[in-house]
């Protein structure tokens, strides 16, 4: 009879050791899931700021590009023309060639040099490296000539059309001289357009077997005590 109490107080027992561990395997189960959704969580943060750092980044570097670009293209290139201005190919784009003279400018596209001038009659000087030679047809030894007609006097003329882009019927000479030697030529010669009038003293130079080769150009405000 007690042996048969003692085994049902032994069940109950065993049910409500068994009863009470469910429990806590179910918190056990709760906690791991919570444990793992945490992990999860901060493993996102983790990659939600190292991405948002490399995406600040980029925007940095971004702006620091075009930053740069657009310094770069701020610095146009100035446009210096008076009133009297040249012809389309005579228009000086120009930037500040050096600070130790303000007042001289370097045209980047075609490397002309234009400065002030202290002669009162002239606006500005112009110079160009790159101006070229206009090709000579003289053989032989070199004669210049200063007489209508003769190959040496044309070419001269040529030279002085050329380096201020107008046609022989575009052009009025006041005057064509030696400058100083046989291989150096001066001319004062203007447009012919009544209205607006360009006027220029030009220099050139005979460049041996080659031809003659502009200077320099003035570009005049006056044709009075020019020449």
């Amino acid at each position: 009879m007690n042996n048969g109490k003692s085994e049902n107080s032994t069940r109950h027992e065993k049910r409500q050791r068994y009863k009470a561990k469910k429990p806590r395997k179910k918190m056990d189960r709760l906690l791991n899931v919570l444990i793992a959704i945490v992990s999860i969580l901060i493993v996102l943060n983790l990659v939600s700021i190292f991405t948002g750092d490399d995406k600040k980044q980029n925007a940095k570097e971004t702006n620091q590009v075009t930053e740069s670009k657009k310094n770069d293209d701020s610095k146009e290139v100035v446009t210096d023309k008076s009133e009297d201005d040249e012809p389309t190919n005579n228009d000086y784009s120009t930037e500040n060639m050096s600070d130790e003279n303000e007042n001289v400018y370097v045209v980047s596209a075609s490397e002309q040099i234009v400065q002030p001038s202290n002669d009162p009659i002239v606006d500005e000087v112009i110079v160009n490296p790159s101006w070229q030679v206009t090709p000579t047809k003289q053989t032989g030894e070199h004669v210049s000539a200063y007489e209508e007609g003769h190959i040496d006097y044309e070419e001269k003329k040529e030279t002085f059309r050329n380096v201020v882009g107008l046609s022989e019927d575009e052009v009025i000479y006041w005057s064509i001289k030696n400058n100083g030697n046989p291989n150096s030529s001066v001319a004062v010669i203007s447009s012919n357009d009544s209205n607006r009038a360009y006027k220029y003293r030009i220099h050139i130079e005979w460049i041996e077997n080659e031809g003659w080769k502009p200077v320099k150009v003035e570009k005049l405000n006056q044709l009075a005590n020019s020449y």
